[in-house]
């Protein structure tokens, strides 16, 4: 072995030495389908590798080193209420415990379209939020998570389209800017950002309710853009 290539090796180690000692930075990002990564393909459903948290953490690490961490707590059908109200009706100690164990240094929240859904159709066997009980949720989860000295970023969901747009997903939407505001978090403008583009709808998934694999990507861009402006300082320095 060349003295070039010795000296390679031990400073490869160092390095790799000096991000495990500085620990690593834990995102936990809870959602919905659209956070886990399911796509509809040929009339079913799939979680997609080329996910929004895949596609984020691939960012992230590109610009802040391996010591980032991107955990994908998303689960297909769920609504904000079932992660504050795990432990049963009216009862938020699990979100509680969930903060105070978690080793993450970020939160990040998506929900509104399975909210919206379970409301428009006023489905007997869920928690019914209107957008205000939806608004008053998400302030309980961001308050709680500050309370652990959790930094939160939230994010508006993206649009859907045809049949499902009966939904009515947008007072969700304008409810989570207003907690946003409130709370003093920042929120990735997802909803915003992709109702500006033109023909918007054929980025969609077929039951234009889950986005494509390209439009994933878009959303991690956007959601990258977000973390890194407000905490690039933290996110260069895990652990410390």
């Amino acid at each position: 072995m060349t003295k070039s290539l010795i000296a390679a090796a031990i400073l490869s180690v160092s390095c790799f030495a000096q991000a495990a000692d500085r620990g690593a930075f834990v995102i936990d990002a809870y959602g919905d389908s659209t956070t886990a990564g399911v796509m509809s393909s040929g009339g079913k459903n799939i979680i997609a590798p080329g996910n929004e948290m895949a596609y984020l953490q691939k960012m992230l690490q590109s610009k802040y080193g391996s010591a980032i961490e991107v955990k994908n707590h998303g689960v297909p059908g769920a609504q904000a209420a079932e992660l504050l109200y795990n432990k049963g009706k009216d009862d938020p100690s699990g979100w509680s415990e969930r903060m105070a164990n978690s080793s993450a240094q970020l939160i990040l929240l998506n929900y509104a379209i399975n909210d919206a859904r379970h409301y428009f159709f006023k489905d007997k066997n869920a928690h019914l939020e209107s957008p205000e009980e939806y608004g008053r949720i998400m302030t309980a989860l961001v308050k709680e998570a500050k309370a652990h000295n959790k930094l939160v970023v939230l994010q508006e969901p993206n649009p859907i389209c045809g049949k499902v747009e009966r939904w009515n997903v947008w007072p969700y939407v304008y409810q989570l800017n207003e907690v946003a505001k409130a709370e003093g978090v920042p929120v990735v403008k997802q909803w915003t950002a992709i109702k500006a583009q033109r023909d918007w709808q054929s980025e969609m998934s077929a039951d234009c309710i889950h986005p494509s694999e390209s439009l994933y990507k878009l959303k991690a861009q956007q959601t990258f853009d977000v973390i890194s402006a407000n905490f690039g300082k933290q996110l260069s320095q895990p652990g410390s």
